[in-house]
């Protein structure tokens, strides 16, 4: 991966999590170095989420004394998706679990944005697997890749399976860009499946990511790289998926 690349990676994450355009970021953050970006994104991290730390622990060690239900419905309906994020990080994940349970699905997908990166796969993977695939697709509906990026590689083998026939090849394209552990990638070309692939690579250009798809590759194995190249046409005969079919629903 070119330097430029890995700093473009790096700086859709740090805009993320700044609220800016995640999806184009600053040009003066993608010539940063990657290493800097990296330093900076833990630094900002640590500033947003451990900022009133005390505070936040107090309403923390209260959560036992109420039931999860009643917690899900004061968050939902008072505390709105920061808040919420902020102290679903400090319980532990089954107890963070079992409150998002209760919540619906977009009102959790909005938490999961905003959750410290820090403790976002161990609270979100806590979740039943269904609520965990509407979930994503909710994400990826918002353009929440960088989230995604955090879960998707979590994913039990069946959930994962099922995550990507609901996503789009632009989806797929945009969240392998930015997943943090890049070595995931082999896995996740192997369950998306190599028809599949093929047509992302071969239409990544008219998508505009070229630089993504290139990405992809780079992070593959040699035997990977090889299966994938294109023999003919067949592995364009099948419609890009345009759909994402899970409807988000309470779980």
């Amino acid at each position: 991966m070119s330097a430029t690349t890995e700093s473009r990676a790096e700086a859709i994450k740090l805009a993320r999590l700044l609220r800016i355009d995640a999806v184009k970021p600053p040009e003066y953050l993608v010539k940063l170095p990657a290493s800097e970006l990296v330093a900076y994104s833990d630094a900002v991290a640590e500033l947003l989420y451990d900022d009133e730390l005390t505070l936040m622990r107090r309403m923390v060690d209260a959560a036992p004394l109420l039931p999860a239900q009643m917690l899900a419905s004061v968050a939902e309906r008072a505390l709105g998706p920061i808040i919420c994020a902020r102290l679903l990080g400090l319980l532990e994940p089954e107890r963070a679990a079992e409150i998002a349970r209760n919540l619906s699905v977009e009102f959790v997908a909005e938490v999961a944005a905003e959750l410290d990166p820090r403790c976002a796969v161990d609270v979100v993977t806590a979740l039943p697997d269904e609520q965990v695939l509407s979930i994503a697709v909710t994400l990826a509906a918002s353009k929440e890749y960088v989230a995604m990026g955090r879960i998707v590689t979590h994913l039990g083998q069946g959930a994962l399976a099922d995550c990507i026939e609901e996503l789009t090849d632009e989806d797929l394209l945009r969240i392998a860009f930015v997943l943090d552990d890049k070595s995931q990638l082999k896995e996740l070309v192997e369950v998306v499946g190599r028809e599949r692939m093929q047509r992302m690579l071969g239409d990544a250009a008219s998508l505009g990511l070229s630089e993504e798809a290139e990405n992809l590759c780079a992070h593959l194995t040699a035997a990977q790289r090889k299966q994938l190249k294109p023999s003919s046409t067949a592995a364009r005969r099948r419609p890009a998926p345009s759909r994402r079919r899970v409807t988000p629903a309470r779980v």
